[in-house]
Formats: structure tokens, C-alpha cells, sequence
């Protein structure tokens, strides 16, 4: 399984769930050498943010999304780290980390309690 193709099993999950989900599209880049690279459109400190963004109720959760073999980028540390610091579940998972994904997602929220 490839990252996106995790990544997009996540989404669909989180979406079953009742999670809104952001996700900033990462373009793909030609430049004239030939040569392609990635990059994800962003101001300021947007390099390395999270891959998801999810709200459910007062629940907040970003997600970097990795294989599980991927490393994180200091970058994307960093923000997890910051993001965690400022009371946000940030988190990585990995395809191996699929029981605990389905168990954080199938939270239940009721919205009433929540908004009320």
C-alpha cells in the first residue's frame, strides 16, 4: 500500500465517522532540467505541516501520514511537536497502526453535549 493510498483510507474512514478532514493538495513540479519535485502551496511556516487536519466536534486531530518506513522531515516535527504543545492530538500513523486508527476514529461525539 502506498502512502496516498493510506492516506485516502484514512480519509474515507474518518469520513464514515462523522470527521471533517482538511488536506492540502501537494503539487507535483517539472522543472526545465526535466528534473519533477512535490510541493504543497503555503505561506509563511507551512512546510512540513501536518498531511490531515480533522475536526469532530471539539476533537482536534493532525495527522502526518507515513509508510512504515518512512521518517519525518524536521519540518514536520516540529509542527506535530507545536501542534501537540497547543493542546491539538497530533500524531503519525502508519499502515501497522490501523487497530488504533479505527479505534481513535470510531470515537463517537454527541453534538449536542459538544456545542452545548
Amino acid at each position: 500500500m502506498t502512502e496516498n493510498e493510506f492516506q485516502q483510507q484514512i480519509i474515507d474512514y474518518a469520513r464514515m465517522n462523522g470527521w471533517r478532514i482538511f488536506h492540502a493538495q501537494t503539487s507535483r513540479i517539472q522543472r526545465k532540467d526535466g528534473s519533477v519535485y512535490y510541493a504543497t502551496a503555503g505561506i509563511a511556516d507551512s512546510k512540513g505541516w501536518p498531511d490531515l487536519f480533522m475536526v469532530k466536534g471539539r476533537d482536534r486531530l493532525a495527522v502526518e501520514v507515513k509508510s512504515d518506513k518512512g521518517k519525518l522531515s524536521t519540518e514536520q516535527n516540529e509542527w506535530l511537536l507545536a501542534l501537540f504543545e497547543a493542546g491539538i492530538d497530533a500524531r503519525v500513523w502508519r499502515p501497522s497502526d490501523w487497530p488504533a486508527i479505527e479505534r481513535r476514529l470510531g470515537r463517537r461525539v454527541d453534538i449536542e453535549k459538544a456545542l452545548g
